[in-house]
């Protein structure tokens, strides 16, 4: 996604700062030549997992030497010694998900793919990924989930993978200015004011960029598609409702009327001044915690503030999942090793980078209830909103971020920006042939 900063981004920074001993010696693999047909049938539990396998599996963890690779080898040889199979994994596959889409109808793509949940829609659509065996996924295993993460990776009603870990933003704060982070807009706005005075800010955050804005516009009862109990629907959306221009206006506010951010503020230039001791709070995501870090600078993190109608904010919120290839020539104990991963693998990851888990137990487990970022992320991940994972999405950051800067430069009105939004979007979609 053009806007997004993904896990695998930040766990780069984080990874740097632990790689004092960890190494990898695995010697990059190829998977074995397949032949099976684009779309197949739900495999049967009865069929897996065979002795004598070898299944491949590509990760989106940072080159090597990376402690996660590590840490998913060693849970992947255990599956590999209690069924009598063997797990290959090459190592980073650079713009993995455009290679998975050729090389897995020529037999050269792996068994299994990491990927966030924003690729899925597509994978799918192109007919790539195999959906689980009939009698996997049973109310048992799925009720030890964060119910976000399996929202998210469900399509039409079908769930095409399984969770390992999950993202979304939240409040960082200089203690060094900020004492007490602010819980309502109200606290925010009157401390940011206070604080803002020539080239120093009380707060900043990326003003066009909608992922970011999501928070806002969902928080007021908006939406973008409509999430019902088989997915998001493509065909009913929601900029210009009621709740979506509230939003709109919320953010018009914070720039024109408050005069808190600049309207031309990026990320870039937010995590500057942030890092630099020139803004106080900002809105960013555990991928941002590394480098502020190795800055030295010295911040806390909290929830975003209730906004003044009294709701949460609802963040888009991210989930890093295992999906099988439909072309796999052993879907099954694929499948059977995907569902091993997404049980044992994610304290491990945990351990290794501070990778936010998906298993409620764990989530719950006091180390991790002791890190103030995880507990930031869980927190607005369960108050969030799953990232679409259809097609269509992909048209709608360029006209969100036209109309974002429309509203933000006092050039629209909300109305005329929630609107304007919605229209383009409709038509990209169109265009796009539906956004199924």
């Amino acid at each position: 996604m053009k806007f997004r900063k993904f896990a695998f981004v930040w766990l780069a920074g984080l990874l740097a700062l632990a790689l004092s001993a960890c190494g990898s010696a695995l010697t990059p693999t190829l998977a074995s030549p397949t032949t099976a047909p684009a779309t197949q049938p739900a495999a049967s539990l009865t069929t897996a997992p065979t002795g004598g396998l070898t299944l491949t599996v590509w990760d989106f963890f940072p080159p090597n030497p990376s402690p996660e690779r590590d840490a998913m080898i060693k849970v992947a040889n255990e599956w590999a010694a209690k069924t009598g199979n063997k797990v290959v994994d090459p190592g980073q596959i650079p713009d993995a998900v455009t290679k998975f889409k050729t090389a897995a109808p020529a037999g050269q793509g792996p068994d299994i793919i990491m990927q966030p949940q924003d690729q899925e829609g597509a994978l799918v659509a192109a007919g790539l990924l195999a959906p689980p065996p009939t009698g996997l996924i049973t109310p048992d295993l799925t009720s030890q989930y964060a119910p976000v993460s399996l929202q998210a990776i469900t399509l039409k009603g079908q769930l095409y993978g399984l969770p390992l870990a999950r993202e979304s933003y939240f409040l960082f704060y200089n203690k060094k200015l900020v004492q007490s982070p602010p819980k309502t807009w109200q606290e925010l706005v009157t401390q940011a004011t206070a604080l803002t005075q020539g080239d120093q800010y009380g707060f900043l955050w990326d003003t066009t960029n909608f992922y970011y804005d999501y928070a806002f516009i969902a928080g007021y009862g908006g939406y973008l598609f409509n999430l019902t109990s088989t997915g998001y629907d493509p065909t009913s959306l929601g900029l210009n409702t009621s709740g979506s221009i509230e939003g709109f206006k919320f953010i018009q506010d914070l720039v024109q009327t408050d005069k808190l951010v600049p309207p031309s503020t990026t990320t870039d230039i937010m995590e500057g001044k942030f890092a630099g001791g020139q803004a106080a709070m900002i809105i960013d995501g555990p991928w941002a915690v590394s480098g502020f870090k190795s800055k030295g600078v010295d911040f806390g993190v909290a929830p975003l503030p209730t906004l003044p109608n009294g709701n949460p904010m609802k963040p888009f919120v991210g989930i890093q999942g295992l999906y099988v290839s439909s072309h796999s020539q052993h879907i099954a104990a694929a499948w059977d090793l995907a569902k091993y991963l997404s049980l044992n693998l994610e304290s491990p990851l945990y351990d290794a980078s501070g990778r936010v888990p998906v298993l409620t137990a764990l989530s719950q487990s006091p180390k991790v209830q002791s890190d103030p970022v995880a507990q930031a992320v869980i927190a607005m991940s369960d108050q969030g909103v799953p990232m679409p994972n259809i097609p269509a999405m992909s048209v709608v950051w360029t006209p969100m971020s036209q109309e974002l800067t429309l509203l933000v430069t006092g050039k629209a009105t909300s109305d005329q920006a929630a609107t304007g939004a919605q229209q383009k979007i409709v038509q990209a979609i169109s265009t796009q042939g539906g956004g199924q």
